[in-house]
């Protein structure tokens, strides 16, 4: 059975959940405000989705860990410090301690941004804040559980996309890049030519090629300056979009079922309301480590659809790559949530790889649960992500709606016949 066969007057009832969505995150933003995860804000916007999901859900968890909201993005700054050490040490003499502190910036980096560890987090205090989980149970046994979720902490506004979008964000990125490949090389060179501790071959001009990456580099220094700034510890964005959105699609989809009387014989359906996405996935990755024997190791076919930024109609994307494209998420479920839209009567959403960043979906994939993402934004990035203008008088009705036909149709395709 479809979602849209499920029920009588199919369009008009879905518009009344639309409304429920976008009524949910206006009243939390007007009520709650910012919620920059481990915020006394956070916690008690908990207690909100804790109520709600209690109207509609057979039970409710709330699932606490500990966080910190600063340690993930922290990468931006320390980068940012030791390449401009490692350009000063460089033209004092001192190639082999340039080159080490480079290699440093690039571990920060790949180990931070690329693979979403928590390398920086034991230097950081931790706070409190929680996942808050929404069960629908199945009428029978339990042969498949889908999980829906949505992030509920919002982001630190990044400076550049505020005050200049796509092309000073690119800026800052490309210089530091840009840096990392001109330190390392310059580094390599001085020490093959014997001068790893000789300040003479930069200041001296013998070599072109050193004497240019030398001026580059002092011309890179400005930019790594300006990426100290990237994020604006002061400013709390509200998150609207980003992704308030997804998280009351995910808790419609059980209000629906509840609300017209629904329940599947063999089927679990979970609204996950993850927290601290913001701060480097934490919240699903708290999620799949306290229920790791529940997903890996039963023999209930479980997956995790996750939706974040439901706010552009042309930008509809399920993401089968994630993690800046170094976690492969799986085919299945994103063909599954593919073919839900298709019956939802979107089939222009594409299946494509997530340029920058993650989504929640790479930590499940990480942790071995099939999962993929449903995403609805210009990835540019467009201006309102991460910043001031995410509100909840930025949303798109029209959007919302589509993400919660897809999100039926999804759950209830995946009902049908799983993956």
């Amino acid at each position: 059975m479809k979602a849209n066969e499920s029920i009588e007057k199919y369009p008009a009832r879905v518009r009344e959940y639309t409304n429920y969505v976008i009524k949910s995150i206006k009243n939390v933003c007007k009520t709650y405000g910012p919620r920059p995860v481990g915020s006394e804000s956070d916690r008690k916007a908990q207690e909100y989705y804790k109520a709600d999901l209690e109207k509609f859900c057979d039970e409710v968890t709330v699932e606490p860990f500990k966080v910190s909201d600063k340690a993930f993005m922290a990468w931006v700054p320390l980068g940012a410090v030791l390449l401009t050490l490692s350009a000063l040490f460089y033209l004092f003499g001192m190639a082999v301690v340039s080159l080490a502190l480079t290699v440093l910036t690039l571990f920060f980096i790949l180990s931070e941004f690329i693979f979403y560890k928590q390398t920086l987090d034991i230097f950081f205090k931790k706070k409190d804040t929680a996942n808050v989980v929404g069960v629908r149970k199945a009428a029978g046994e339990t042969k498949r559980r889908i999980i829906i979720s949505g992030h509920t902490d919002s982001a630190f506004e990044w400076t550049y996309t505020y005050h200049g979008g796509r092309p000073a964000v690119a800026t800052i990125i490309g210089t530091a890049i840009a840096g990392i490949v001109i330190t390392i090389a310059a580094s390599i060179i001085s020490i093959v030519n014997g001068g790893a501790f000789d300040i003479s071959i930069v200041v001296t001009g013998d070599n072109v090629l050193v004497a240019c990456l030398s001026i580059a580099m002092l011309i890179l220094v400005p930019f790594y300056i300006a990426a100290l700034f990237f994020c604006n510890y002061k400013k709390p964005v509200m998150g609207a979009n980003d992704d308030l959105t997804g998280t009351f699609i995910s808790a419609a989809v059980t209000k629906f079922l509840s609300d017209n009387d629904i329940r599947f014989e063999n089927t679990e359906v979970v609204a996950l309301m993850a927290a601290g996405e913001e701060a480097g996935l934490r919240g699903s990755k708290a999620y799949a480590k306290a229920h790791k024997d529940e997903l890996k190791n039963s023999d209930i076919q479980t997956v995790f659809v996750g939706f974040d930024t439901i706010r552009e109609f042309d930008f509809m994307t399920i993401f089968d790559k994630d993690m800046t494209g170094v976690v492969k998420n799986d085919e299945r479920v994103a063909k599954l949530i593919k073919d839900g839209a298709a019956i939802a009567g979107y089939d222009n959403v594409k299946i494509d790889t997530i340029a920058l960043g993650a989504t929640d979906a790479a930590a499940m994939s990480q942790a071995g649960v099939a999962a993929a993402s449903f995403v609805a934004m210009d990835p540019s990035p467009a201006r309102y992500y991460h910043t001031r203008l995410d509100t909840e008088d930025n949303l798109d009705p029209k959007t919302i709606e589509a993400g919660v036909k897809i999100a039926l149709e999804t759950t209830f395709l995946f009902d049908e016949r799983g993956i």
